[in-house]
């Protein structure tokens, strides 16, 4: 479970700019899964809420206003 606090790359020196990119793509391989929101968001954005139980993936609106239930982890 990864979370970032942006994914925007500050320009910095190499070895700090290289852990802000492996920030951002641990929260994308994780689909910024947490218990909280992520606090960087954009529309589409997509998160795993693992504060419910099963695990909800949910899909950010495109007001960039809210969080919108997709799935759930049920079964199908």
């Amino acid at each position: 479970m990864s979370q970032t606090p942006s994914f925007v790359i500050i320009n910095d020196n190499g070895a700090a700019v290289r852990a802000q990119i492996n920030q951002v793509l641990a929260a994308l391989r994780s689909t910024s899964s947490g218990v909280d929101e992520p606090a960087a968001t954009a529309p589409g954005m997509l998160w795993l809420d693992t504060s419910t139980t099963p695990p909800t993936l949910k899909l950010r609106n495109l007001a960039d206003a809210a969080f919108e239930p997709l799935l759930d982890g049920g079964e199908y």
